[in-house]
């Protein structure tokens, strides 16, 4: 495939700027289709010339885009990206690649893939592991599914970043969903924290006594820590914790990130772990891991 006909559902930040990155390099034939609450056919002059301006044709309907299109790149917001996924299943052509940059979860994923699969397409669960509008058409690419290795094989010589993370639907979007938890979680919290060091007058301090220690090691040397020592530490640090969030309602703030580390903190403790891995000579943190996972129980299926 020296020139691939990629149809665009949905267009967005991700989707103008990987058209963006295609239309100069003559890289692919792209058209476009777009049925949202802000721009769905009859289209508003203003739409149209961002989508030709970038190269693009726009489609008036999927069934059109289908018709032509070699690979389909469903590019839409999570609410409606399922059902999205199954109309494109619906309607595509066998031996069609679609691939789902949707923040979906696993099991989403896994929906579109049976029905992309049923139809003779094939999936490619794809996730965007940082910000488009940071990294550009170069934002890593995190992917699984059965049309995984296709994908990295037409679009890495095109100058995508793709990491593979096996040919099962929904692996990639498992570890994209568990990044985002961290991400988005240290994102709340320096958010409330640094929004009390403004309160307090200490904005500044704050952030070198934050930064400091953090910049002089790894993040995978202070992941490491967290996992090994929450499992002796963590009534300890909930009940630490408690205190601090009473500190942050003095200064007028809503503790809503320290309040869920205190419970989080507080459901770690009451596995009663603490006994038996403070009697251990040694352990790493895929012993705490492990049995945490145990004390939890299975996934659902």
């Amino acid at each position: 495939m020296t020139r691939p006909i990629i149809g665009f559902v949905g267009f967005g930040e991700a989707a103008r700027c990987f058209c963006d990155h295609f239309a100069p390099r003559d890289a692919a034939e792209l058209l476009v289709f777009c049925d949202g609450a802000t721009n769905r056919p009859p289209y508003s002059p203003a739409f149209r010339d961002a989508v030709t301006t970038r190269g693009a044709r726009l489609l008036d309907s999927l069934d059109a885009l289908l018709a032509e299109a070699e690979i389909v790149f469903s590019a839409v917001v999570v609410a409606t990206a399922l059902p999205v996924g199954r109309a494109i299943a619906a309607g595509l052509r066998p031996g069609t690649l679609v691939v789902d940059i949707n923040a979906s979860t696993p099991r989403a994923k896994r929906v579109v893939a049976e029905a992309v699969q049923a139809r003779g397409g094939r999936f490619v669960d794809a996730n965007l592991m940082g910000a488009v509008s940071l990294y550009g058409p170069g934002v890593p690419l995190y992917c699984s599914g059965d049309g995984a290795e296709d994908f990295q094989a037409t679009f890495q010589p095109l100058g995508l970043t793709i990491d593979l993370a096996g040919p099962d639907p929904g692996a990639a979007a498992a570890v994209k969903m568990l990044r985002s938890v961290v991400t988005k979680g240290i994102e709340a919290l320096v958010v409330e924290a640094m929004t009390a060091a403004s309160l307090a007058g200490v904005r500044q301090q704050a952030l070198q006594g934050i930064c400091g220690p953090m910049d002089a090691t790894s993040f995978s040397q202070f992941l490491d820590m967290c996992l090994r020592t929450d499992v002796l530490h963590a009534e300890r640090r909930a009940v630490e914790m408690e205190g601090v969030a009473e500190g942050l309602r003095e200064l007028g703030l809503e503790p809503l990130m320290t309040s869920a580390t205190a419970t989080r903190l507080r459901a770690s403790a009451a596995l009663g772990l603490k006994d038996a891995f403070a009697a251990m000579p040694s352990y790493d943190a895929n012993a705490v891991l492990d049995a945490y996972a145990k004390c939890v129980g299975p996934p659902p299926p």
